[in-house]
């Protein structure tokens, strides 16, 4: 679920709260209930459960929040993991047909997909080994973006992208790593523009 501990502890009360009385408890309940100090703080995590899909507020109501249907909310940010890719020397395309919940900020338009990292050479850009990485599928990239590139049809590997007409350079974001330059560009195919990072803590 795309929401942290504590939003969910909200969004329980709420639902709970339906039960008990039928109707939304208002901002001031809920943050009286979870001992928040301003309104500000209640209704920041009201706005992220309705950006997640969660929950829907009528403008100008004071108990103006409806449910969702949570599964609905969910399916709608569900994407492909489509495998594992590298953050280091490429690897092997490795490709399975899983799926994850992701935040719907994270979502753009047409497809899109997630990928497990292996490796470090990307940490100064926040990307970590065993991280989730989300892309919106793409051909082309501009000099800059974070993608996925796979090389000669088969290595995959997730690098800040610089090309040419000449050459095709996918910097790492580590000073342990050097640059990979690929010539000629042809040779390289962009698979995917990250446009998120998902970890998990344990």
């Amino acid at each position: 679920m795309p929401i942290t501990a504590r939003q969910k502890r909200v969004l329980d009360y709420i639902k709970h709260y339906f039960d008990l009385h039928q109707e939304a408890p208002t901002i001031a309940e809920i943050g009286k209930q979870f001992g928040m100090t301003s309104s500000a703080s209640a209704h920041n995590v009201v706005a992220i459960l309705e950006r997640e899909g969660f929950i829907r507020r009528i403008p100008n109501v004071s108990r103006g929040i409806q449910l969702t249907n949570d599964n609905e909310a969910q399916t709608k940010n569900e994407i492909p993991l489509l495998g594992v890719v590298a953050a280091g020397n490429p690897i092997e395309a490795i490709l399975n047909y899983e799926t994850v919940c992701v935040p719907r900020d994270m979502m753009r338009e047409g497809r899109m997909f997630a990928l497990r990292v292996r490796g470090d050479s990307m940490i100064d850009e926040q990307i970590r080994d065993h991280d989730l990485i989300v892309l919106q599928s793409k051909q082309t990239a501009e000099n800059g973006q974070t993608v996925v590139a796979l090389i000669d049809g088969s290595d995959a590997t997730v690098k800040k992208f610089y090309g040419n007409k000449q050459q095709v350079r996918l910097e790492p974001a580590n000073p342990n790593y050097k640059p990979i330059v690929v010539r000629p560009p042809q040779r390289v195919q962009i698979q995917g523009i990250v446009v998120g990072v998902i970890r998990k803590y344990v």
